[in-house]
């Protein structure tokens, strides 16, 4: 048998260096992992907005892009059901929606009936910290009108386009799920594309009020069939609950209370209400009212007491 060799100071301090170097190596590795399970929550929202219903892969897509480029990502939908083509409405839905979700979300809204035309891909910021990317045809109009503009961009670096190239037919998921990808990693604005101040906007008609006549329009028809229009609660002094009011839409005049909830109109009546936006709408308890009023986005509404 060899005899047992004593540790000598050279043994001692390689030692000390294996030592070091494994408790440093272990902290490295729990730093790392801290940091995988910390990155999902410092991430932003995406949030998808489109027109194009569910049934299709086309909303499935725009997730697939996103994830290839950051596994990471937070994605959620806020809504594919705007009606197709339909950019006033998608506006309006856009701004209802937008206005509750944090500084910093990356909004992605498709409607985009011009797609492949000259109309250029946009991103947005607004005052209010939140960015959208989407097509410059009006569709931010009323989101501006109510955060305001801070800066915006054309889309035109290819770099972070979707990198198997860009079909004429569907911008979603070519240039805006690769661009809000990409951002949402911490990519500068300023790097996605170039400076403008050319934002298209929509010829939005508000209402007006000429003595006790209230002029104004259907904004949106919801899912209930209830009749939404663009004329706010506190518009004029007749506007209150427990009045009565003479309404005429497109060709048809009723007369309509203005009562606090649904429930206090009598079933397959028709009655007025202030929505949870304070806007006014026509509704029925119960029933479509939009079904008997025949009203869609765009129809004239008039309002007398």
């Amino acid at each position: 048998m060899g005899k047992r060799r004593n540790k000598g100071p050279i043994d001692c301090i390689l030692l000390l260096l294996c030592l070091t170097g494994l408790v440093f190596g272990l902290v490295q590795c729990s730093s790392s992992n801290t940091r995988m399970k910390e990155n999902p929550k410092d991430q932003p929202l995406i949030a998808l907005f489109t027109d194009f219903g569910t049934r299709d892969p086309y909303v499935a897509e725009l997730k697939g892009v996103i994830y290839s480029i950051d596994r990471q990502a937070r994605v959620i939908d806020l809504l594919h059901e705007v009606t197709p083509f339909a950019i006033q409405e998608g506006a309006y839905l856009l701004a209802q929606t937008a206005r509750h979700f944090p500084r910093g979300t990356i909004f992605v809204a498709i409607v985009d009936p011009g797609v492949g035309s000259p109309r250029e891909p946009l991103l947005v910021l607004t005052k209010k910290g939140k960015f959208f990317v989407g097509p410059n045809n009006g569709l931010f109009s009323l989101v501006l009108e109510e955060e305001g503009l801070e800066r915006a961009w054309i889309l035109d670096r290819a770099e972070y386009h979707r990198k198997e190239g860009v079909s004429g037919t569907f911008h979603g998921r070519d240039i805006f799920a690769p661009v809000a990808a990409h951002l949402a990693q911490g990519i500068a604005p300023e790097s996605l594309g170039s400076p403008t101040h050319q934002i298209e906007r929509l010829t939005l008609r508000n209402p007006n009020l000429a003595g006790r006549t209230i002029n104004g329009e259907v904004l949106h028809v919801d899912r209930f069939g209830n009749v939404i229009t663009n004329i706010p609660k506190g518009y004029a002094p007749f506007l209150q609950e427990g009045n009565l009011l003479r309404v005429t839409l497109g060709n048809r005049s009723f007369t309509a209370p203005i009562v606090r909830t649904y429930s206090e109109l009598p079933q397959g009546k028709v009655g007025a209400l202030f929505n949870s936006s304070n806007l006014l709408e026509l509704a029925g308890n119960q029933a479509p009212a939009a079904r008997w009023l025949k009203a869609e986005p765009g129809t004239p509404v008039i309002v007398q007491p």
